[in-house]
């Protein structure tokens, strides 16, 4: 089953196909209609598709924490240095991946509050 954002995507790309036929036939007419059409339609699913997105964020920094926080525990139970090791480094990724997805969150929240002052 396709995601919302997958079929939006297509949606998207018919509209494009469809544009670049209105312009091989010189047809400025249907091609205005199909921009005004994409135009409307991108407008419409911007507020869902970003909503969507910083769910999946969300979930994948909650996944990330749950991850970090069975790797603590293994950690403590760790007998040998090079798995105490492996375990670190671990997390150290793990703690990378979260500031990357912080971060996008971070820039998602500055850029909703920008097109809200507009």
């Amino acid at each position: 089953m396709k995601t919302y954002a997958e079929l939006n995507s297509l949606l998207v790309d018919d509209y494009l196909d469809l544009l670049n036929i209105a312009k091989q036939l010189g047809d400025d007419e249907w091609k205005d209609a199909i921009l005004q059409a994409l135009k409307e339609e991108v407008d419409a699913n911007h507020h869902v598709d970003s909503t969507e997105v910083r769910q999946d964020l969300w979930n994948q920094f909650e996944d990330i924490n749950e991850q970090m926080h069975e790797l603590l525990l293994q950690l403590k139970q760790a007998e040998h240095p090079e798995e105490k090791e492996q375990i670190i480094e671990l997390i150290w990724g793990l703690k990378i991946d979260r500031h990357a997805i912080t971060r996008k969150l971070e820039t998602m929240s500055r850029a909703s509050a920008g097109a809200h002052k507009g």
